[in-house]
């Protein structure tokens, strides 16, 4: 196996869980999840739409037989983490609320280029 197919499978892999963490500590309704979004300025119940479509983005990221489903995946993602980013620092919060987003934004699109690279003949 390819050095960068083992780097695309270890790191989607890491990416999904920690999105699907996410999703769940959005379902389980977290003090400090719920508390950030009501600072933002958004409802609460959001938590639970996200939790949902962070749990099937992290499952379909995963999943290998449709590469359609797999970019929705990262697009959905993609729109979460830039919303998530901008929300911080329009809000005017400091820019270290927004790094974690920024960072994973950045391993998202080295996922989406590994992926590229490796479904492209």
């Amino acid at each position: 196996m390819k050095k960068s197919t083992i780097i695309f499978y270890l790191v989607s892999s890491l990416f999904a869980l920690l999105m699907a963490a996410s999703g769940m500590a959005k379902l389980t309704g977290q003090e400090d999840l719920v508390q950030a979004t009501a600072e933002l300025g958004y409802p609460v119940y959001l938590l639970k739409i996200l939790g949902v479509a962070y749990l099937i983005g992290a499952i379909s990221i995963l999943q290998p037989k449709f590469e359609a489903l797999k970019q929705w995946g990262y697009t959905g993602f993609s729109i979460a983490l830039i919303g998530a980013a901008a929300s911080h620092l329009l809000a005017g919060q400091a820019f270290s609320t927004a790094l974690p987003a920024i960072v994973l934004l950045s391993v998202l699109a080295v996922i989406v280029f590994l992926n590229t690279k490796l479904v492209q003949p």
